[in-house]
């Protein structure tokens, strides 16, 4: 079972997947409270990115790109009425997350029981949805949690258990930004010590430094990575690390996307066909330099169905 906006789809109509995208990050934390919390949407700014947008979501479905993991947090600015509104216009499913819905200050203030109380909050949005759109309950398909550069602080660690109590009592996998590949190593002993499934968390931006020789440390207890900063530019680098992927035998536990803001690019010059660049040029050049068509099919269609799926 998938959990999208428009509610559960079975993982065989995921399709092939974007795997962490942003529709719109949004800074402005009471503005992204307001959504969390009070479930406040502003419908004139929604018009604005609805229609700046879903000219790159008509495109991708009309490349075979049927679903989204819209990787923005609650207090990155998830915005559900837009998602859903997105959805059902554009037919690509569109999976929301909870995780990272207070500013990280928040645990000097409320120091005592922090993970449990987190991780409650991160539970009710499963069991009761994270809002009422149209009858529909929608509900979180995973935990998102983004690591702070350098030693993974207290706060950080706190998060972590927090996902780690919550993701055993619901089923949610942890999505987890961590760019720096030296600092994996806490993280997963941290989950390692909270007995967090393996298969149930996914490094994200393994690709950003690349460190080979732990990215096979993580894959090997059976973990997943992300190769999620797929742009113009970099096409040559993570065609080599598919193919480090599939010389390893990992590849069935690898992630793909682009990790834009498509109401960022959408104001680009070219901003439709810069987003599709993913279907129009990576997959082709992945194939045209040795990959087999079935295999790249696998790795964006199966592979993100494997990992979110209930």
């Amino acid at each position: 079972m998938i959990y999208t906006v428009k509610g559960t789809i079975e993982k065989t109509q995921m399709g092939k997947t974007l795997a962490h995208e942003h529709i719109n990050w949004i800074t402005d934390e009471d503005f992204a409270g307001r959504m969390y919390f009070d479930k406040q949407y502003d419908e004139p700014y929604n018009d604005k990115i609805f229609n700046n947008v879903i000219p790159i979501l008509n495109k991708l479905y009309s490349l075979g790109c049927k679903t989204i993991v819209e990787a923005s947090p609650p207090l990155g600015g998830q915005n559900l009425r837009l998602l859903y509104d997105l959805s059902c216009k554009s037919s690509v499913n569109i999976i929301p997350s909870t995780g990272m819905n207070i500013t990280k200050y928040s645990y000097h203030i409320f120091k005592e029981n922090f993970e449990v109380q987190l991780a409650n909050k991160w539970i009710q949005d499963f069991q009761e949805g994270l809002d009422v759109i149209d009858n529909i309950c929608i509900k979180p398909g995973f935990i998102k949690l983004l690591i702070d550069r350098g030693q993974v602080n207290v706060v950080d660690k706190a998060m972590l258990k927090a996902a780690a109590i919550a993701c055993k009592a619901t089923g949610m996998p942890i999505h987890c930004h961590e760019m720096e590949a030296e600092h994996i190593h806490e993280v997963i002993a941290i989950l390692e010590e909270m007995e967090v499934p393996p298969h149930k968390f996914v490094w994200a931006h393994a690709d950003y430094e690349s460190h080979l020789e732990t990215i096979l440390k993580v894959v090997s207890k059976g973990y997943w990575v992300g190769f999620d900063t797929i742009r113009e530019g970099t096409y040559e680098a993570r065609k080599q690390l598919i193919s480090h992927a599939i010389d390893n035998n990992y590849i069935h536990h690898v992630m793909l996307s682009e990790d834009n803001d498509f109401y960022e690019e959408s104001n680009k010059i070219d901003g439709v066909e810069r987003y599709c660049s993913f279907f129009n040029t990576f997959i082709p050049f992945c194939i045209e330099n040795g990959i087999p068509q079935g295999l790249m099919d696998s790795i964006i269609i199966d592979n993100p169905a494997q990992f979110y799926d209930f």
